[in-house]
């Protein structure tokens, strides 16, 4: 019987809870080093794109970039109005690197949902991916990301 009850809990957990994943922040923040993605709050979003074949349209499931970033503590440079200078880089392990710019997910300014992914259509990715929503191209969706740098 303990059997079947541990089966229906690890079935029934988020298979992001299953395998701890994190991923190294550093630059101008306060806490440079490995955040745990595993442990924040899943957000899910759909991003339709373009392709080749036509228009594709997935559900992605993962923390928040905000969030993420929040942890890690951003470092604002001395003087007023800093804030909105940083520029976020997210790094694919293949050397693919994109921007993004703090003011596209602050609430302040756009409050863009973009998620670091750990989960399409229910399915658990085998790496993390970062998903901008609202990108045609999908072109800063990083698979592999292998790191965030705040600038």
């Amino acid at each position: 019987m303990k059997r079947f009850a541990l089966l229906a809990l690890v079935l029934a957990s988020p298979a992001w809870a299953q395998a701890p994943v994190s991923l190294p922040v550093t630059g101008m923040v306060n806490h440079a080093g490995p955040v745990s993605l595993s442990t924040m709050k899943p957000v899910t979003v759909t991003a339709s794109f373009h392709t080749m074949h036509g228009e594709d349209s997935h559900s992605w499931t993962g923390p928040l970039l905000l969030d993420v970033l929040t942890t890690a503590g951003i470092e604002d440079a001395p003087g007023k109005k800093t804030h909105f200078q940083h520029v976020i880089m997210a790094h694919g392990s293949d050397g693919y690197t994109v921007a993004v710019a703090i003011g596209e997910i602050d609430p302040r300014g756009e409050g863009k949902q973009i998620i670091i992914a750990l989960q399409q259509d229910g399915q658990a990715l085998k790496t993390p991916r970062l998903i901008v929503p609202r990108d045609n191209a999908f072109a800063r969706g990083v698979r592999d990301l292998a790191g965030i740098e705040v600038r």
